[in-house]
Protein backbone atom coordinates (compact mmCIF):
# COMPACT_ATOMS: atom_id res chain seq x y z
CA UNK A 1 0.00 0.00 0.00
CA UNK A 2 1.66 3.20 -1.27
CA UNK A 3 1.24 6.89 1.18
CA UNK A 4 -1.15 7.84 -1.19
CA UNK A 5 -3.56 5.24 -1.11
CA UNK A 6 -2.85 5.22 3.15
CA UNK A 7 -3.67 8.96 3.09
CA UNK A 8 -6.59 8.27 0.71
CA UNK A 9 -7.85 5.78 3.20
CA UNK A 10 -7.64 7.79 6.49
CA UNK A 11 -9.57 10.50 5.32
CA UNK A 12 -12.42 8.47 4.06
CA UNK A 13 -12.32 7.04 7.62
CA UNK A 14 -12.19 10.29 8.54
CA UNK A 15 -15.14 11.43 6.63
CA UNK A 16 -18.78 11.36 9.05
CA UNK A 17 -21.00 10.62 6.49
CA UNK A 18 -18.84 7.57 5.34
CA UNK A 19 -18.11 7.00 9.02
CA UNK A 20 -22.15 6.81 9.38
CA UNK A 21 -22.75 5.19 6.58
CA UNK A 22 -20.25 2.10 7.47
CA UNK A 23 -21.50 1.81 11.42
CA UNK A 24 -24.42 1.55 9.77
CA UNK A 25 -23.49 -1.49 7.14
CA UNK A 26 -21.67 -3.17 9.72
CA UNK A 27 -24.62 -3.06 12.39
CA UNK A 28 -26.61 -4.53 9.75
CA UNK A 29 -23.83 -7.11 8.63
CA UNK A 30 -23.32 -8.25 12.20
CA UNK A 31 -27.23 -8.95 13.08
CA UNK A 32 -28.16 -10.43 10.08
CA UNK A 33 -25.09 -12.70 10.33
CA UNK A 34 -25.71 -13.86 13.68
CA UNK A 35 -28.95 -14.95 12.85
CA UNK A 36 -28.32 -16.90 9.72
CA UNK A 37 -25.28 -18.53 11.86
CA UNK A 38 -27.65 -19.19 14.05
CA UNK A 39 -30.66 -20.49 11.69
CA UNK A 40 -27.50 -22.45 9.53
CA UNK A 41 -26.26 -24.08 12.90
CA UNK A 42 -29.50 -24.65 14.72
CA UNK A 43 -29.12 -23.26 17.87
CA UNK A 44 -27.87 -21.35 20.22
CA UNK A 45 -23.74 -21.45 20.52
CA UNK A 46 -22.30 -22.89 23.87
CA UNK A 47 -25.24 -24.62 24.80
CA UNK A 48 -23.74 -28.04 24.36
CA UNK A 49 -25.70 -29.33 21.33
CA UNK A 50 -22.13 -28.67 19.16
CA UNK A 51 -20.55 -31.82 20.39
CA UNK A 52 -21.00 -33.74 17.06
CA UNK A 53 -20.70 -30.37 15.35
CA UNK A 54 -18.54 -30.12 11.84
CA UNK A 55 -18.25 -26.55 13.08
CA UNK A 56 -16.55 -26.83 16.30
CA UNK A 57 -15.15 -23.63 16.63
CA UNK A 58 -18.23 -21.51 15.77
CA UNK A 59 -17.95 -19.36 19.29
CA UNK A 60 -14.13 -18.66 19.27
CA UNK A 61 -15.13 -17.37 15.16
CA UNK A 62 -17.62 -15.26 16.53
CA UNK A 63 -15.47 -13.68 18.76
CA UNK A 64 -12.76 -13.31 16.36
CA UNK A 65 -15.52 -11.31 14.16
CA UNK A 66 -16.09 -9.63 16.98
CA UNK A 67 -12.92 -8.40 17.81
CA UNK A 68 -11.85 -7.36 13.66
CA UNK A 69 -15.06 -5.20 14.03
CA UNK A 70 -14.06 -3.36 17.18
CA UNK A 71 -10.31 -3.32 15.33
CA UNK A 72 -12.36 -1.14 12.91
CA UNK A 73 -13.99 0.90 15.57
CA UNK A 74 -17.10 -1.11 15.75
CA UNK A 75 -19.32 -2.63 18.76
CA UNK A 76 -21.92 -5.00 19.42
CA UNK A 77 -25.25 -3.11 19.23
CA UNK A 78 -25.84 -4.13 22.92
CA UNK A 79 -23.14 -2.39 23.92
CA UNK A 80 -23.25 0.23 21.93
CA UNK A 81 -26.70 0.79 23.22
CA UNK A 82 -25.76 0.66 26.70
CA UNK A 83 -22.57 3.29 26.00
CA UNK A 84 -25.31 5.46 24.03
CA UNK A 85 -27.82 5.71 27.07
CA UNK A 86 -24.80 6.15 29.59
CA UNK A 87 -24.01 8.73 27.06
CA UNK A 88 -27.29 10.62 27.31
CA UNK A 89 -27.97 10.58 31.16
CA UNK A 90 -23.98 11.86 31.28
CA UNK A 91 -25.24 14.79 29.24
CA UNK A 92 -28.71 15.39 31.33
CA UNK A 93 -26.32 15.53 34.25
CA UNK A 94 -23.95 17.51 32.48
CA UNK A 95 -26.40 20.40 31.82
CA UNK A 96 -27.75 19.99 34.93
CA UNK A 97 -24.72 21.12 36.60
CA UNK A 98 -23.95 23.32 33.94
CA UNK A 99 -27.38 24.63 34.99
CA UNK A 100 -26.54 24.96 38.71
CA UNK A 101 -23.29 26.82 38.10
CA UNK A 102 -24.55 29.20 36.09
CA UNK A 103 -27.06 30.28 38.94
CA UNK A 104 -24.52 30.04 41.22
CA UNK A 105 -22.55 32.73 39.49
CA UNK A 106 -25.71 34.35 38.71
CA UNK A 107 -25.99 35.09 42.65
CA UNK A 108 -22.40 35.70 43.19
CA UNK A 109 -22.09 38.27 40.72
CA UNK A 110 -25.88 39.94 42.21
CA UNK A 111 -24.67 39.77 45.43
CA UNK A 112 -20.82 40.73 45.17
CA UNK A 113 -21.79 43.36 42.29
CA UNK A 114 -23.68 45.27 44.90
CA UNK A 115 -20.91 45.10 47.51
CA UNK A 116 -18.38 46.25 44.84
CA UNK A 117 -20.65 49.04 44.05
CA UNK A 118 -20.83 50.05 47.31
CA UNK A 119 -17.21 50.24 47.88
CA UNK A 120 -16.52 51.82 44.61
CA UNK A 121 -19.06 54.52 46.29
CA UNK A 122 -17.15 54.79 49.29
CA UNK A 123 -13.91 55.06 47.63
CA UNK A 124 -15.07 57.99 45.76
CA UNK A 125 -16.22 59.62 48.12
CA UNK A 126 -12.91 59.41 50.18
CA UNK A 127 -11.44 60.63 47.14
CA UNK A 128 -14.12 63.92 46.85
CA UNK A 129 -13.29 64.35 50.55
CA UNK A 130 -9.69 64.17 50.50
CA UNK A 131 -9.55 66.67 47.40
CA UNK A 132 -11.70 69.19 49.43
CA UNK A 133 -9.28 68.70 52.46
CA UNK A 134 -6.00 69.34 49.84
CA UNK A 135 -8.14 72.22 48.36
CA UNK A 136 -8.71 73.68 51.43
CA UNK A 137 -5.64 73.29 52.86
CA UNK A 138 -3.79 74.67 49.27
CA UNK A 139 -6.39 78.06 49.55
CA UNK A 140 -5.73 78.74 53.32
CA UNK A 141 -1.62 78.38 52.44
CA UNK A 142 -2.29 80.46 49.76
CA UNK A 143 -4.09 83.29 52.04
CA UNK A 144 -1.15 82.49 54.61
CA UNK A 145 1.29 83.79 51.87
CA UNK A 146 -0.59 86.44 50.35
CA UNK A 147 -0.91 89.24 53.17
CA UNK A 148 3.16 88.61 53.60
CA UNK A 149 3.84 89.79 49.96
CA UNK A 150 1.45 92.94 49.89
CA UNK A 151 3.42 94.11 52.98
CA UNK A 152 6.69 93.70 51.25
Amino acid sequence: MTEQQLRMMMEMFANPMFKQGTEQFFKIAQQQGMEAAKKFWGGSFGSGTFDNNPFPDTEQMIQRMTDFQAAFGFMPLAKYEELNKEYTNLKVENQLLRDTLRDLQQSFIAENSTKAQQAWQDIADKQLEMSREATKSFFDVMKQQTPSKKGN
